[in-house]
């Protein structure tokens, strides 16, 4: 596992270069968004683009980690103790068999963060064993964008829990039996 800070750029882009560009626009636009203080990044990219935003936190005092996992040494996932902000997978999922990056996608979802994005390669055909939009979807995430490339199709997906089920109109004082004790008593 590498641990990533601010003016330390070893990680290239070459992996990550079949993916579309904007893609790295999305995520960036996602982090700014949700403001992370620690962030999780795992796949075979290159974390330099989220130096700016590690510099702008910089200039208000906040600081923001970068912990990055390659997807070589993605077993090591289970070790992870620390809860991140936000949790950022690309250029993980085309070397993972499909019950592993299922694997990946609930570890990421119920144990280390709150909302976290997915990069991959989408399969256009349902009998290839591809990622599917379905797949995808039954993890709940919703479609941030899709990539079109000359040979494949890329897309970004994202998950934060916050706006993962919105409370239901009936769930108030009104629709209760006795809504004068609404909120008065817990058991």
């Amino acid at each position: 596992m590498i641990s990533y800070n601010r003016g330390n750029s070893c990680f290239s882009h070459k992996h990550f270069m079949s993916y579309p560009a904007d893609i790295y626009f999305d995520i960036e636009t996602l982090v700014n968004v949700a403001q992370p203080t620690s962030i999780l990044v795992l796949g075979d990219i290159g974390v330099e683009f989220l130096e700016e935003y590690q510099q702008q936190r910089s200039v208000i005092s906040q600081e923001c980690t970068v912990t990055h996992l390659p997807s070589a040494e993605i077993s090591q996932i289970e070790g992870l103790l620390q809860r991140f902000d936000v949790g950022i997978a690309a250029g993980l999922f085309e070397h993972l068999d499909k019950h592993q990056g299922a694997q990946v996608l609930s570890k990421l979802r119920d144990v280390l963060t709150a909302q976290y994005c997915v990069g991959l390669p989408l399969s256009t055909n349902p009998d290839q064993d591809g990622w599917q939009l379905t797949d995808l979807f039954s993890y709940a995430l919703k479609r941030v964008n899709s990539y079109a490339q000359v040979d494949k199709e890329y897309g970004l997906f994202s998950y934060n829990i916050s706006d993962y089920k919105k409370t239901p109109d009936w769930l108030n004082a009104d629709n209760w039996a006795n809504p004068e004790m609404w909120g008065k008593y817990w058991w």
